[in-house]
């Protein structure tokens, strides 16, 4: 077995409605915040395969299902990754 780092930056251009905000998905440990994406009532973080949609402390709503996975892809400017073996 190896090792491989893989760093992926990419750039959005968002609209003005959207902001990027802390946000705690379990009250019950409100040290765990997460760096997100907030879209009008709801928060996205990102993942290497997709978004996910954090509705409650209970559920994780793949975003795809609403279409927002693409209103957010489409909003890219640049995107690179950059893969290391170690």
């Amino acid at each position: 077995m190896k090792t491989i780092e893989v760093n992926i930056t990419a750039e959005f251009i968002i609209p003005d409605d959207w902001e990027v905000t802390d946000h705690v998905p379990d009250s019950a440990f409100p040290n765990d915040k997460l760096r997100v994406l907030k879209i009008h009532d709801n928060h996205y973080d990102f993942f290497p395969e997709c978004l996910m949609k954090m509705e409650d402390t209970e559920k994780v709503y793949w975003s795809a299902d609403e279409g927002k996975t693409e209103d957010i892809i489409d909003c890219m400017s640049t995107f690179t990754v950059q893969i290391i073996e170690k």
